[in-house]
């Protein structure tokens, strides 16, 4: 056969165990790039001139297009392999960072401003714009995390996913970890917020190598038997070899995916909790700078102090409570513990904010990966698609958070964190639910 739709072999194993190392590797810099940028994007949006308001519209600019995204490139993966959609995923990463560079390089020049009650004055400079397409397009490719959930479902026996999911989430913080660190201190140099922007970019190439010279594909696809007849050359083993033409996995929609077990109330959580989670990091760093009057570092410092515990969390802590405890307990107690974070940022003192990171580690560190199990199993072999979805509810939940945190931090400044209390304290009531 000619046709390189087919395959030509004897023998295709069905399954294959596959070490999620290499995965790791690249959620660890796929975070490392992220934790760079997030303590300098308010920084940044200051540079330009911009608002409170256009620093969540920027947020929510890349949430929107991976509302988008996130569910067509896990849908593609389940078609077309995991590898060659992560590879798309860190391509788009990379050429997002690319664009931040071209954007501290060009004129301060006006593009226009409005006013209205709720937003005040916002400018729109030429540089504010760049950012904002590079985010948008960062967020379009944005389905490295849906698809990555999806390559560990592949390669990981049931009752071992809560385990790998935590290694993977323990990888992705240690990237957190060094990023907003590596922010605070290169932000200090004489090349101020290039220096970070830069690494981001070197962490997103470096991340494409990893792809395609050490990361396996996870997902050998079905074959059917293309052949019409058997003859006695084929059974004696003299003749040609039969050849297999891929199987195409059954086409998956929203509405079946809607009446799957569970489905709609695990993609509810997701959003509710994503929504409060959109609200914390669109009102942190303004917190941090209005109201505590930290730098750039003591900024960087506090979201590597928070990473640092949900990496001691999803590692020997969570190793720990598996064996005691199921998914479905882990996701209601953590979630109460995330609950209790929030209420702590409500007094304005560095201590009670160190306590509140602490709180959210650790309640997050117990809850996430048990979550991702849970919606892991209930999506059988529809990973892509059913991972793509929580990703596009985050997403969703994402616009709408990070574009009212900063008009609601302006109206309400540290009050601000009740909204995000209140919410999870709805998700942790919606969590009794999945014990049934």
């Amino acid at each position: 056969m000619t046709n390189s739709s087919y395959f030509c072999s004897e023998t295709m194993p069905s399954t294959r165990k596959i070490s999620i190392v290499p995965l790791m590797a690249v959620s660890f810099i796929s975070m490392l790039g992220y934790g760079i940028v997030l303590p300098s994007l308010v920084y940044v949006v200051q540079t330009f001139h911009g608002s409170n308001f256009l620093y969540g519209a920027l947020g929510a600019s890349y949430s929107a297009c991976q509302f988008i995204g996130a569910p067509m490139l896990g849908k593609l993966s389940d078609r077309f392999g995991r590898k060659r959609i992560l590879f798309l995923s860190v391509f788009g990463s990379a050429v997002a960072w690319v664009l931040f560079i071209v954007a501290f390089r060009l004129p301060m020049t006006m593009m226009g401003t409005f006013t209205t009650s709720m937003t005040g004055a916002v400018s729109i400079t030429l540089p504010m714009l760049c950012i904002f397409i590079a985010r948008s397009f960062d967020g379009l490719t944005a389905g490295d995390v849906s698809v990555a959930n999806a390559y560990v479902a592949d390669v990981t026996a049931h009752e071992e996913r809560k385990a790998d999911f935590g290694k993977m989430g323990v990888a992705g913080n240690l990237g957190f970890i060094l990023g907003p660190a590596l922010a605070g201190i290169l932000g200090q140099t004489p090349l101020g917020l290039n220096l970070p922007i830069y690494l981001a970019l070197g962490t997103s190439i470096f991340g494409l190598l990893l792809i395609v010279f050490v990361l396996p594909e996870s997902r050998p696809r079905n074959v059917k038997k293309n052949v019409e007849s058997v003859s006695a050359q084929n059974i004696l083993g003299h003749g040609p070899k039969e050849s297999y033409e891929p199987e195409k996995p059954a086409k998956m929609t929203l509405r079946k995916a809607l009446r799957m077990d569970h489905i709609p109330l695990l993609l509810a959580i997701y959003f509710v909790f994503f929504l409060a989670f959109s609200l914390f990091v669109a009102s942190m760093p303004l917190y941090a700078t209005e109201s505590l009057h930290w730098s750039i570092t003591e900024t960087g410092i506090f979201f590597s102090v928070l990473s640092i515990v949900i990496v001691i969390t999803e590692g020997p802590i969570l190793t720990s409570f598996n064996k005691r405890a199921s998914a479905e307990a882990l996701t209601i107690w953590g979630t109460f513990i995330v609950v209790l974070s929030y209420i702590s940022l409500l007094v304005p003192s560095p201590v009670f904010a160190y306590a509140a990171a602490v709180l959210y580690a650790l309640g997050n560190g117990l809850m996430w990966p048990s979550f991702l199990s849970l919606l892991s199993d209930r999506a059988g072999e529809n990973q892509g698609y059913i991972q793509g979805l929580g990703n596009s509810a985050g997403a969703l939940a994402s616009i709408a958070g990070l574009l009212v945190g900063g008009i609601l931090f302006t109206a309400m400044k540290g009050g601000v964190f009740i909204v995000p209390a209140a919410l999870v304290a709805i998700v942790f009531g919606m969590t009794f639910w999945l014990r049934r």
